[in-house]
């Protein structure tokens, strides 16, 4: 699967592939990306309602995000668009303080 940057082509440049290796399982349409060649795959869930629109191209249901992860006392996750390539990191709220990690 390609996911590419489709905004800010500066002087004209057109879509280029993001840096990551995107993969899709066609059966189950499972969805995961490797940040460099022989990576394990980070699994990336689809959103849904308005979480799954992108706020950069406006597209529906294009919204990814990975697994959350705990950095300064808070949740994070990943953001990707599949359709314009942007990604965000996104604050989900204060990290859970009984050790128990994201959910």
């Amino acid at each position: 699967m390609e996911v590419l940057f489709r905004r800010n082509g500066w002087g004209g440049r057109g879509p280029r592939p993001r840096p990551e290796l995107w993969w899709r399982c066609q059966r189950c349409g499972w969805l995961g990306c490797q940040n460099l060649p022989g990576e394990r795959l980070s699994p990336m869930r689809r959103l849904d309602g308005d979480e799954a629109v992108c706020f950069f191209c406006g597209e529906d249901e294009s919204n990814v995000a990975s697994d959350p992860w705990e950095e300064d006392g808070e949740l994070r996750d990943w953001v990707v668009c599949l359709t314009c390539g942007t990604s965000n990191t996104r604050r989900l709220g204060p990290a859970p303080r009984d050790g128990a990690g994201p959910d």
